[in-house]
């Protein structure tokens, strides 16, 4: 999967920040999001994001 921060936007809307990895991939489930980004998200879990840019950073740096 691409982790497009356009889609990445979509998948977090409504997501109220800071979130945790596994409160964002609630989000996301509920806007769609495929199942590799939400396994993605999930292993952030005990990581906090304090806008949806850091989750993009920290999924550019998980892809690497």
């Amino acid at each position: 999967m691409s982790n497009d921060p356009i889609n990445l936007a979509a998948y977090l809307e409504g997501a109220d920040f800071p979130a945790t990895g596994g409160e964002l991939a609630g989000v996301a489930a509920s806007n769609g999001a495929p199942d590799d980004l939400l396994e993605q998200l999930r292993s952030f879990e005990g990581d906090h994001f304090d806008n949806a840019n850091a989750v993009v950073e920290a999924l550019g740096q998980n892809a690497s």
